[in-house]
């Protein structure tokens, strides 16, 4: 089975179908016959580096929401991930560029093996919604990297490079040109059975053939 997965690092939908996705293929057993290639997919490509506000407030500003709405979402939101094991702080989360980050899970896919790549993608959605801390900061995927096995050496050349970021740009335009895209995550199961969005257990198994 081959699966191809659209996220974003900052989708808070992505870190929870993504877990959830990879729970229903450990607890059927099969982890050795699914192979995930990870794509690049920027919600806000103007997002800045250095933050200038939390995701409370990017809600309220960018998506025009009453404080009411928003803080309605969040809670919703975080009961959807703690339904799937995982504890968000989505009031605090850090509203940043993850560009650098997904030129990071590029490298990692070209150089590394699929357990390393995996444990990788988790871990900076960990660090981002759970943890809180800045993806756009060097030295935090620097970290991140180091904690997952990664030669922290050559990430940092490709981090002071802009290595791997037309091809982040190219999977980018790739996935916008799809007629059926709309929401992230958008997974696509042996190029053919494509999932997107919100996506039930239900659903995935089926994509899946279990």
């Amino acid at each position: 089975m081959e699966i191809k997965i659209w996220a974003d690092f900052a989708c808070p939908y992505s870190y929870i179908g993504e877990t959830q996705l990879m729970e229903i293929i450990r607890q059927h057993g099969d982890a050795d016959n699914v192979n995930i290639r990870f794509l690049s997919y920027q919600l806000d490509p103007d997002a800045p580096i250095i933050p200038t506000e939390s995701m409370t407030q990017h809600f309220m500003d960018g998506h025009k929401f009453t404080f009411e709405q928003t803080e309605h979402l969040m809670e919703r939101i975080t009961a959807m991930a703690a339904r799937v094991g995982l504890d968000y702080k989505l009031a605090t989360t850090q509203v940043c560029s993850t560009f650098d980050a997904h030129r990071l899970m590029e490298y990692a896919q070209e150089n590394t093996s699929q357990e390393t790549v995996i444990q990788l993608n988790f871990a900076l959605f960990h660090a981002n919604f759970i943890e809180n801390l800045r993806l756009s900061d060097h030295d935090v995927l620097l970290s991140i990297a180091g904690k997952c096995g990664l030669d922290t050496s050559a990430v940092k050349d490709v981090l002071d490079s802009d290595a791997y970021g037309e091809q982040v740009k190219a999977e980018e335009n790739e996935i916008d040109r799809r007629k059926d895209f709309d929401l992230i995550p958008y997974m696509l199961f042996n190029d053919s059975t494509p999932l997107q969005g919100i996506i039930s257990p239900g659903a995935m198994k089926k994509a899946l053939n279990y």
